[in-house]
């Protein structure tokens, strides 16, 4: 599950996200507008897993924060505490029932996604075949299937209101879905880096610190 996740984190700490007026007409042009101007996002998020048969595995919700470049806290507060935090060099998964810490350096993490050349400004078009797809819930849709045939990952469907992202699918090669839906977006706050340190608490087992 936790890679799960992180595939998901890494493609929205790799990319540029802007509330600017949308004046592109495809949901092509309209996502790759969106996808340049933006330094820093906020927003509560529902997220959910479903398998291959459309049956529910797993709900959650919580709040995101980030800033660019690889500082990220996705903070889950939804069936219970966890928090994922980033400040660009180290990624710490903190499961507080479990009370245990994981540790992992973000390039490592990085270069198993096969969204990581995403970090270094690639071209959309360069990394996935985008396809519009018909418009729904008010939202306009289009497809991203990676050009690698190794990827960990099958596709990504990104739902576009008012020229920002409102929802995002995930589907792995076991064609289990996860989505997640946005709320309250912010684009642009204001964060200080030490948002996205973390302490482990003295009582938590950390692994894999460096």
């Amino acid at each position: 599950m936790w890679n799960k996740i992180l595939l998901l984190i890494l493609f929205f700490s790799s990319i540029n996200l802007s509330a600017e007026e949308v004046t592109s007409e495809t949901p092509q042009q309209q996502l790759q507008a969106f996808l340049d101007n933006t330094h820093s996002m906020s927003a509560r998020f529902q997220q959910k897993l479903v398998d291959q048969y459309g049956m529910l595995i797993q709900q959650s919700a919580g709040q995101l924060s980030l800033l660019r470049p690889g500082k990220f806290r996705w903070d889950y507060i939804l069936p219970y505490p966890q928090n994922i935090i980033s400040n660009g060099a180290k990624i710490w998964m903190y499961d507080s029932e479990l009370e245990q810490v994981n540790v992992r350096p973000y390039e490592q993490v990085l270069a198993s996604s096969p969204v990581k050349l995403l970090d270094n400004a690639i071209k959309l078009e360069q990394e996935y075949r985008m396809e519009p797809l018909r418009a729904r819930d008010g939202q306009q849709w289009l497809q991203l299937t990676p050009r690698q045939a190794d990827s960990d990952f099958k596709g990504i469907t990104i739902g576009l209101l008012k020229g920002q992202i409102k929802t995002m699918s995930f589907m792995d090669s076991f064609n289990q879905v996860t989505e997640i839906t946005f709320e309250q977006l912010v684009i642009n706050p204001g964060f200080s880096k030490q948002w996205f340190e973390f302490i482990p608490p003295a009582d938590a087992d950390v692994v894999g610190d460096f």
